[in-house]
């Protein structure tokens, strides 16, 4: 295709509240407002209205051709293996205490059970148990308990609890509220397929300890005070894998509101296609984008996708609204198999489009996230993405509307994709940590818009950057302190095409120099090698400056 469109509109949506942000190791800045920073733009809290289900009011019912059962003060106990349906409105609980051997399926046919005194779903012992929402029914669980305050050996910690593996499935619908603590929760791993399902919990949404798989369906989880899809152990299991995995693929479309984090895991998180090709979607809101964060919550992380080892992007689509970092890897959390955690985030493919909260400078007044006016004031702002080690894309888009730094990582590899990023601080940022800070660009293409003026850089390494392919646009201030792009050590080119709106100081080897005129605000295009590329200035800048080893006009 002899000609791309890459249209950039840096319209920052900003909200009227902050985060507290984790990690944020870039070079130190001041608290200085730029003039020309972006407004503060209000938006609503959003919430959800695309899976409902009436509850109904008829006798309970339980039906097995294969199973066992008793019946105690509402209480009914399956003992054995076995397929049971469930039907009509009970005000009681059903208890899985079978053997260890044992495979339980659970049909839900236009059920609704509810309990005040523990969970309505509690699974103490089997091998594996189903729940499955028969097709065309609509079913409810309602765990009517308290919030939680104190830990309890004897209560189930969901409106669904299982300490054996889960599997959540059926064409059906199936709506679970959960006041007590968490919405589904299992110690062991928690499967999700086909279903259409909606968890409004008090604190985790989906829980499950050791791993979470989502591969096809349609979810909703809502957190109103803790986080909405959660990994905890990180054990290793018997093929000798570490657990606290979170695994979205295949058609399943899932939608987040969380007070604290979207998707908190313990390990991995992995976005990626199905073996036929059918492709996730994931759409994230934290903090008090959430229109059901509750006023008291106390959690003080609002990330989109948190890690404590890998964050894998390959296919698919993910949108996040965060008041704290959109995609965040953390590096040297302690394992159970006696590793650590790598802090790599990897976008291999997919669309990414994120809007970061991003106060003019690193404090911003207001209401703080969920946690109340004036309580957070100390904030290092949110990064779109942050990678405590190593940040690579090599494939894909990445649309960062607004953000306080945009890429953020110690290493910064980036060979494919195409990647649109605005901030108010750094566009991008290599920041001290493990190695030497060094951002390396060998192909792909990067577009970075910051403000004209103020302590702010276009591109920013606390050691070296490095081109050998690619394209870059990168902007930034006019002077050497605050800059287009700036390095520490130096800033060299030898192949692709960097073209700098703003100061930059670079060495180069076998590229020539352009003379340009694309710094004015508005409407520009520059032809590359034959291919022409439209973009947009949202400020002035001081000068063009391109160097590239192919032809620019």
């Amino acid at each position: 295709m002899k000609k791309v469109i890459l249209s950039l509109i840096c319209l920052m949506l900003i909200f009227i509240t902050s985060c507290n942000s984790g990690s944020n190791q870039g070079s130190t800045k001041d608290n200085t407002t730029n003039s020309n920073q972006t407004e503060i733009v209000t938006e609503n809290p959003v919430t959800d209205e695309t899976i409902n289900a009436t509850e109904v009011s008829g006798e309970f019912s339980i039906v097995t051709s294969d199973g066992e059962y008793s019946v105690n003060d509402a209480i009914y106990t399956i003992t054995k293996a076995g397929t049971y349906t469930l039907s009509g409105y009970l005000n009681g609980q059903i208890l899985v205490e079978a053997g260890e051997e044992d495979a339980v399926v659970l049909e839900l046919s236009n059920v609704t059970i509810e309990s005040s005194t523990d969970s309505p779903i509690k699974i103490l012992t089997a091998d594996e148990v189903d729940i499955s929402a028969k097709k065309n029914t609509e079913n409810v669980i309602k765990d009517l308990r308290n919030n939680k305050t104190v830990d309890t050996d004897t209560l189930g910690e969901g409106a669904i609890y299982s300490k054996v593996d889960l599997k959540l499935k059926g064409t059906g619908t199936l709506v679970i509220t959960a006041n007590y603590n968490n919405g589904v929760h299992t110690t062991k791993d928690l499967k999700i397929q086909k279903l259409s399902l909606k968890v409004t919990a008090y604190n985790n949404a989906l829980k499950g300890n050791d791993s979470i798989t989502i591969s096809s369906g349609n979810v909703v989880a809502i957190s109103t005070a803790g986080d909405g899809i959660k990994s905890q152990n990180t054990d290793v299991n018997k093929n000798g894998v570490t657990r606290g995995d979170i695994t979205i693929t295949g058609s399943s479309n899932v939608v987040i509101y969380a007070a604290g984090d979207g998707i908190q895991a313990a390990h991995n998180f992995v976005l990626d296609n199905d073996a036929d090709g059918n492709s996730p979607y994931v759409t994230i809101y934290t903090g008090s984008y959430s229109g059901y964060t509750s006023s008291k919550a106390t959690t003080t992380s609002y990330k989109g996708v948190k890690v404590e080892n890998l964050l894998n992007i390959n296919n698919g689509k993910i949108e996040i609204k965060s008041y704290d970092d959109g995609l965040h890897a953390n590096y040297g959390t302690k394992f159970d198999d006696g590793t650590s955690g790598l802090g790599t985030i990897n976008v291999n493919g997919g669309i990414i489009t994120m809007v970061v909260y991003a106060p003019n400078a690193k404090t911003g007044g207001g209401r703080m996230g969920p946690g109340g006016w004036g309580g957070q004031q100390s904030v290092s702002g949110a990064d779109a993405i942050h990678a405590d080690y190593m940040l690579n894309i090599t494939g894909g888009e990445i649309n960062i509307d607004s953000s306080y730094e945009g890429l953020e990582a110690n290493v910064i590899n980036i060979n494919g994709g195409v990647s649109i990023v605005s901030a108010n601080d750094d566009g991008v940022n290599a920041c001290s940590g493990i190695t030497t800070p060094k951002v390396v660009i060998t192909g792909g293409y990067l577009d970075v818009t910051v403000p004209s003026n103020g302590d702010t850089d276009g591109i920013d390494s606390n050691g070296t950057y490095t081109q050998s392919g690619g394209i870059v646009i990168t902007r930034g201030p006019n002077q050497q302190m605050a800059a287009a792009i700036d390095a520490d050590s130096s800033v060299t080119i030898t192949g692709g095409t960097l073209i700098i709106l703003g100061y930059g100081n670079v060495r180069t080897s076998g590229v020539k120099a352009y003379s340009l005129s694309l710094h004015s605000s508005g409407d520009h295009s520059v032809t590359i090698d034959g291919t022409t590329y439209n973009f947009t200035n949202k400020y002035s800048y001081g000068r063009t400056i391109c160097y590239s080893s192919v032809v620019v006009k």
